[in-house]
């Protein structure tokens, strides 16, 4: 891509989408290659993870930014409000460094309608391309949390991943800490159960036969500034952000996973999102969840089936689906859908790709909750995890601490 064409998607990108224009205080570097961007919402661990990201720059050759979004709504308690304008202390104290500079907005009194972490994201990403744009470089923006940590090797990964291969963008490889002394027992537990069972349903998808089958963590995500810009930027939502906003990227195509460094999110108790990791931790100890269950991988199955029929065996005949398939998709949506795929794709490839982009990740999960509400109910994590390592020809997990081993080398190789 030349960097004319790459300003002119920025461009196009301010014309069609609002955003706030923040100014930072200082032009970008003409040696700019890579932003952060953290959302910041009462967040006591802040600096700690910026610590993080500046052994991560050390020895890098290019310049890197960070962008904090310190935000609250209107209807935020005082407490929030002092924490934020403690971290923007903070953040002011940060020294300046020769290849790593920090930048913050204060985003104060939102409006509560939308106020939360996809909004936070996408002031941060916005500016992240305007700075981009005004070098005419076509940088990366990685998407972190407040409280996360990463290797020390995760810049140079990131950039000789994208140095090297045409990605629009990439999920990257994180582990939730499982033992240690910051947290309660209770707590490494849970997170020990809730990520086996994100692995478990990413995993399950690959092994339906699903292109896009990745993970959707919001603080382990990267993606070119020009596909940012051309899937219509980050979206507004209070949670859930990251799972929409990947899936666009992923569709653009391109997409892939870099396992050479990680990630480390926290495990902590929080509410600061309807749902999520935080949430569902909270709501399990609290005993509102069981993080011991998970989709029964018989749904997998039928939905493995269903999609060797159509894409392998060529089977398109309504009336050859299975019973539960038949109910979630009604016949005549299905005959409308199927008609368009064969009227638009003039061969077998292009009508493979062109499928999974209409059953997409949204219509899949949608699908997996329709066949657990009418026929599968949530089941034993292990019991089920244990299923799909069958399939893999992979040996059995007698606990979940050697599921979630199994799980994250399944991922890594």
């Amino acid at each position: 891509m030349g960097k004319k064409s790459f300003v002119s998607i920025a461009d196009t990108y301010f014309d069609r989408f609002p955003s706030l224009d923040n100014n930072l205080g200082s032009l970008a570097n003409q040696e700019l290659k890579l932003i952060v961007v953290i959302p910041s919402y009462d967040e006591p661990q802040l600096i700690s993870s910026i610590n993080s990201l500046l052994s991560a720059a050390n020895g890098v050759q290019f310049i890197i930014e960070v962008i904090v979004v310190v935000n609250h709504s209107k209807l935020s308690e005082n407490k929030v409000v002092s924490q934020n304008l403690k971290s923007i202390k903070e953040l002011q104290e940060i020294p300046k460094c020769e290849n790593f500079n920090v930048h913050w907005i204060y985003c104060p009194d939102m409006d509560p309608k939308h106020a939360g972490v996809g909004w936070a994201r996408k002031i941060g990403m916005d500016q992240a391309l305007r700075r981009f744009a005004a070098i005419n470089y076509d940088g990366l923006i990685c998407c972190f949390d407040a409280d996360s940590k990463v290797d020390n090797n995760y810049f140079s990964s990131l950039w000789k991943a994208f140095e090297n291969d045409s990605f629009n963008g990439a999920s990257i490889h994180f582990e939730h800490p499982l033992y240690g002394d910051e947290f309660d027992a209770s707590i490494y537990k849970e997170i020990a159960l809730y990520e086996t069972h994100l692995r478990y349903y990413k995993n399950a998808l690959s092994y339906c036969g699903f292109p896009y089958a990745f993970h959707t963590v919001g603080s382990s995500m990267v993606v070119k500034a020009s596909a940012y810009a051309k899937q219509g930027g980050m979206n507004r939502r209070k949670a859930g952000e990251d799972f929409y906003f990947i899936n666009k990227i992923i569709a653009l195509g391109d997409y892939s996973e870099i396992y050479s460094t990680k990630v480390i999110p926290s495990p902590r108790v929080s509410d600061r999102v309807p749902f999520g990791t935080g949430r569902a931790i909270k709501e399990s100890l609290a005993g509102y969840k069981d993080l011991s269950k998970t989709y029964d991988f018989e749904i997998f199955k039928i939905i493995k089936s269903w999609v060797n029929q159509v894409i392998s065996e060529n089977t398109y005949d309504y009336y050859l689906f299975s019973t539960e398939m038949k109910s979630f998709i009604p016949e005549d949506q299905w005959n409308m859908k199927f008609g368009q795929l064969k009227k638009n794709t003039s061969s077998i490839t292009a009508f493979k790709h062109r499928f999974f982009q209409v059953f997409d990740a949204f219509w899949t999960l949608k699908c997996v909750h329709f066949l657990r509400d009418n026929y599968f109910s949530d089941s034993d994590l292990l019991t089920n995890s244990n299923k799909l390592f069958n399939e893999f020809e992979i040996d059995k997990a007698l606990n979940i601490d050697v599921a979630i081993s199994s799980f994250r080398n399944l991922d890594k190789n």
